[in-house]
């Protein structure tokens, strides 16, 4: 009971302390958190190394930074992050965290252990709308995670530990041997410095296990070809000078994982051929008797040796294979098809010839017939009504004489009906209009129901001639 009592008083005065290990490596970098008491109110925290200070925090929610080390304290959780940026073996040992309550302290432990396990840092050239991929290799029994480097802290984008295996444009796979992130659509935005590495104590510590500095290039030359199913495809791709001497063809949607089909190295038989030139500068790619299998995208590329480089990659062929069409029983071969075009253009321009004629000639007759309807003659004559009831009003009967075509003629007939009193026709008769000079004629017009002696006058006259 004695040695339960000074135990709590012990912890009283020193404060609570807890341990946690954490592995990391040379070139990377490693991330653990300490904690205290959330009972406790945080003043301050003393991030200590064999008894020597090493960086101090003392706001909250806040970044500071003192050479490789940086500290955060988060304090909804109660918690500090601790950084120590690029990682050293002599940053291993035993590390402390003192938080610090109105003269009273709290201490977490931690100790680190740095190894060479980290993988060699790789500058890798991504092109902008393709695809790209990030290789780490994988660690058993372990949690591996990617990030983006935003300043003093890495920004999560995927980790195994999570269900999502996908995040915008980012996707993340594994193997049994290396997870990947593979990035679609890749733009100027998604360059940038990126750590993939493994988490420990349910992601209380982290350690980064690779550098990846990833550039996007803007200026890769496209091209696309649609051969014939049968065909064989020639084009040609240009290296600067000083390009490294074994040039490649992959096929892929992604050059940094594509597949090496063929390189100037190899030999000239089988489906692809590839061939440069003396000054090695352009190269010469023939893939023959092409099926639709042989459609998608191609790069040219040339090998580095370099191990923490990416290959380069100078142009991008995206084939699309068609299949050949086949002509079915008499259809019109290419030339029977462009005379026939011909054929209907030239009886297109023969009926426009024709249309214009008929409009041309009723335009004509149109106008003749104008000038024949001013030779007629209008005559009008008055007849008085045959009913005594009737009063002495006039009535008004129309005739027309048509003069005759032909100028000699020295006559014009003209027949006149007049009706009866039911308004009927009831007879004809006939005057005669003697053309003399142009100048008024009278004509005697008979009725059939009046006398000789008491005719009808009326007065024609002959328009003038133009």
């Amino acid at each position: 009971m004695k040695s339960f009592l000074l135990l709590i008083l012990s912890l009283m005065i020193t404060g609570w302390e807890a341990s946690s290990e954490v592995k990391g490596c040379t070139d990377g970098w490693v991330e653990f958190i300490c904690q205290h008491n959330p009972t406790h109110q945080y003043q301050s925290v003393d991030v200590v190394k064999n008894s020597q200070t090493i960086i101090r925090s003392t706001r909250k929610n806040e970044w500071q930074t003192e050479g490789r080390f940086s500290v955060y304290y988060d304090a909804a959780n109660r918690k500090l992050r601790v950084v120590i940026k690029p990682h050293q073996h002599g940053d291993s040992g035993k590390y402390k965290c003192t938080f610090k309550f109105e003269g009273k302290s709290e201490s977490d432990k931690v100790d680190l252990r740095v190894d060479n396990g980290c993988q060699t840092p790789f500058n890798q050239t991504a092109y902008r709308t393709a695809k790209t991929t990030i290789s780490c290799n994988k660690r058993n029994s372990t949690v591996m995670f990617f990030c983006k480097e935003n300043g003093s802290i890495c920004e999560d984008i995927l980790s195994t530990k999570s269900s999502l295996k996908s995040n915008g444009s980012f996707t993340l796979t594994e193997t049994s041997s290396s997870f990947n992130m593979s990035i679609s659509n890749v733009s100027s935005q998604h360059a940038g410095v990126y750590w993939c590495g493994v988490e420990t104590d349910k992601g209380s510590n982290r350690a980064a296990l690779r550098k990846i500095q990833l550039e996007v290039n803007d200026t890769i030359t496209s091209f696309t070809r649609s051969p014939t199913v049968g065909q064989n495809l020639t084009y040609w791709c240009g290296y600067p000078k000083g390009t490294p001497i074994k040039k490649f063809i992959c096929k892929g949607e992604d050059p940094s994982i594509c597949k090496q089909i063929v390189s100037t190295q190899q030999s000239n038989t089988g489906k692809y051929f590839m061939m440069e030139d003396k000054e090695r500068i352009n190269s010469t790619i023939t893939v023959r008797n092409v099926t639709t299998e042989d459609s998608g995208t191609y790069w040219c590329g040339a090998e580095r040796n370099d191990p923490k480089q990416s290959n380069l990659f100078f142009h991008k062929l995206v084939m699309t294979v068609v299949t050949r069409t086949t002509s079915s029983p008499g259809a019109s071969s290419l030339p029977g098809t462009i005379s026939g075009v011909v054929c209907v253009a030239v009886l297109l321009v023969l009926l426009i010839l024709v249309l214009v004629w008929k409009r041309f000639q009723r335009s004509k007759d149109t106008k003749n017939g104008e000038q024949n309807n001013e030779d007629g003659v209008y005559e009008e004559i008055q007849e008085r009504p045959q009913k005594p009831d009737s009063g002495t009003a006039l009535s008004t009967i129309y005739v027309t004489a048509n003069a005759p075509t032909n100028p000699s003629a020295s006559q014009h007939y003209s027949t006149v009906n007049f009706p009866n009193s039911y308004g009927e026709a009831s007879g004809d008769t006939y005057s005669t209009v003697w053309d003399s000079g142009h100048s008024p004629t009278h004509s005697a017009v008979n009725h059939p129901s009046r006398l000789p002696e008491d005719p009808f006058y009326s007065t024609v006259n002959n328009p003038q001639q133009h």
